[in-house]
Formats: structure tokens, sequence, C-alpha cells
């Protein structure tokens, strides 16, 4: 009974309280008026940290790139690529060159090739593979936009291939800072397999097609068994991982996003709370007007809703070029692929 009147002369303009609600008095109007900024300040520090931070949140990293591309390989029952030193050297001097000279695209401004890269790195392929990708700030968006695009999914999920490499370059494209990703398959030849292993290079299956001297290479020829999978269990691969920054960062912003939400609850509740009160005290005894209640009690709620509106326009821009950033993404260029299969002759027996 106690609490029922406490809760009616708080909220309730009637003859107990001199048609006066308690929550429309100056001391409660300055906490709700207080609530009300602190709120609006975990909102927006919460938006400012989001925002500020992206370099941990989101970023290219190779290690990431690679891992994802495994996991979209495997998803497709394709076979492990193993990491190669000299693709991933042949990948960066590709991206530091379209980073320093303004270009995007699979040959340079002087004709090189893709495959001029692989072979100033000292790897000796029979298939390779290009992927190129432009203008994106993080691992996974990179590697779906490939894998979206049919010429580049191709590459990713191509069997002959056993190895990779990714290099990365930060520059300017389209008058904008962006960073450039280039991405090389590759299959080693047998002749560098035998003689200019890589540390990280694991030992190439043969890559030789022997016929007779009358008969025409054939093109495109499998390096190793068509079926890539060793059995009914599907390798993993890694899961990327994150730096302590980043996890720390992360977690920062997973609590602030908690915290936002708890924010924006605040303010949709306060707001509810002071019209319903202003309501009950305008309308129930409306020959009894306490206006030096009401006016500062309407001044408090236009606030409040004034906050949440500014809010509501804020996230309404802000999905809308959340949008426009998914729809365009970042660029990729059309993936490649080049097959040279060595073809050698049988040695005349000796006499």
């Amino acid at each position: 009974m106690k609490l029922w009147r406490s809760i009616k002369n708080h909220l309730v303009p009637y003859h107990g309280n001199a048609h006066r609600p308690r929550l429309l008095r100056k001391p409660w109007l300055v906490a709700f008026l207080a609530l009300a900024l602190m709120s609006e300040a975990v909102i927006l520090g919460g938006e400012a940290f989001r925002q500020g931070p992206s370099v941990f949140l989101a970023a290219v990293v190779r290690s990431d790139v690679i891992s994802y591309t495994e996991q979209a390989r495997l998803g497709e029952g394709g076979g492990v690529l193993q990491e190669n030193d000299l693709l991933n050297a042949a990948a960066q001097a590709k991206a530091e060159d379209m980073a320093a000279r303004g270009y995007f695209s699979h040959t340079g401004p002087d004709g090189e090739s893709p495959w001029t890269w692989v072979a100033r790195a000292g790897y000796d392929y029979v298939y390779a593979g290009e992927n190129l990708a432009v203008r994106f700030d993080d691992s996974k968006e990179v590697v779906d936009a490939w894998m979206a695009s049919p010429t580049h999914r191709a590459n990713i999920v191509k069997p002959q291939y056993q190895e990779i490499g990714v290099g990365l370059a930060e520059g300017t494209y389209k008058g904008g800072p962006a960073t450039f990703v280039v991405q090389f398959f590759a299959s080693p030849s047998v002749a560098y397999g035998e003689g200019r292993a890589s540390p990280s290079l694991a030992p190439a299956a043969p890559a030789i097609s022997t016929v007779p001297a009358a008969q025409e290479p054939v093109a495109g020829a499998e390096v190793g068994p068509a079926d890539t999978k060793a059995g009914p269990m599907v390798p993993q691969a890694p899961a990327p991982r994150q730096s302590w920054a980043q996890s720390a960062v992360r977690g920062v912003a997973d609590a602030l996003d908690g915290s936002r939400a708890g924010a924006s609850a605040a303010l949709l509740g306060l707001a509810a709370l002071l019209v319903v009160i202003l309501a009950l005290t305008f309308f129930i005894r409306i020959q009894v007007q306490p206006t030096d209640l009401l006016l500062p009690g309407a001044a408090v709620a236009l606030v409040v809703v004034a906050l949440i509106s500014a809010n509501a326009a804020f996230l309404s821009a802000q999905m809308q070029s959340a949008s426009v950033v998914l729809s365009q993404g970042g660029d990729i260029a059309e993936g490649i692929s080049v097959e040279r299969v060595r073809v050698t002759f049988p040695e005349a027996p000796a006499r």
C-alpha cells in the first residue's frame, strides 16, 4: 500500500500531492536531464571508439587472406595449399609496384605480365594464377569478393595449384588511400622442386608429361591425381589468429556496443516516462495546470526526444553509407591463370 501511494505521488496528479507529481519537480527534472546527457555521451563515445581504431578492427593481413582462402578452397572440396616464400616475395613485389606507380592491372605499364614477377622471384612454375584486389580494409571481405567472382573463384578452387603467396602494399588509388592485394597460386616444375626449392616448399608431385616424339603435347595436363581428397575427412584450414591488440580492442568495442544499446534504451524509456507524466498532469484535471512544472518538464522531454531523433538520423545515415560501401566494396581485377606443361622425350635406348 505504501509502495502504491509512493508511485501515485510521483506519477499521478491528484489531491494528495496537490496535482503536482513529484517527478516533474526540479530535482527529478535535473536528474532526468543528467541521465539523458550521460546516455548520449555513452552513445557518442562508443561510436567514436568504434570508428577510431578501425586499423585494429579491420585490416588486410597476409596470413588472414591465406587462411580465408584455404577455408574457401577446402569448403569447395579442394586440397590444402602450401604457403611459399618465393610466391610471397613475387606477390609483394607486384603489390609494391602497383602502389608505387598507381596502376591496378594484371599487366604493368611497361607490359610486365604477372608471370614476370613470379620468374623474378625465382619460382619455376607449371601452373600459375593471379588474383588482385584494391580498396578493401578487411581480409575476409577480399576473399568473399573473390569467391563471388567466377574467374577469381576458379583460381582459388583450381585443384592443380599446390602453393600460394600473398603480397600487400599501401598506396593511392582513385584519389584515396588504398591497400593493394596480390595473390599468386602456382605449382612448381620438377626443375624448381629438385634444384631451387624454398625452405617453405614441400616436395612437389612430378609435373612432366612424357610422350613419344611424334605425339603432340597435351595442353593443360593435370599435376598429380585429379582427385585431391585424401579420404572422407576434409582438412580444416586454421582460423585467422588475432593479435592481443586486436582482441583487446574488439573486446572493448563489444562492451561499448552493449553500453550503447543500454543507453539508447534509457533514452527511450525516459522519453516515454516524461510524456506519460506530462499527459496525466495536463489532462486528469485540466482546470488545474501547474505551469511551473509543465513547462520545465516539457523542455526536458523535448531535449530527450531531440537526442533520440538525432541518434536515429545518424544511424540511418550510417546504414545508408554502409549499404553503399557494401554494394561497391573494393575493386577486383579479373583473375587470370596460365598453364605451362613441360614436355620431355624419352632418351634413346643405349646400344
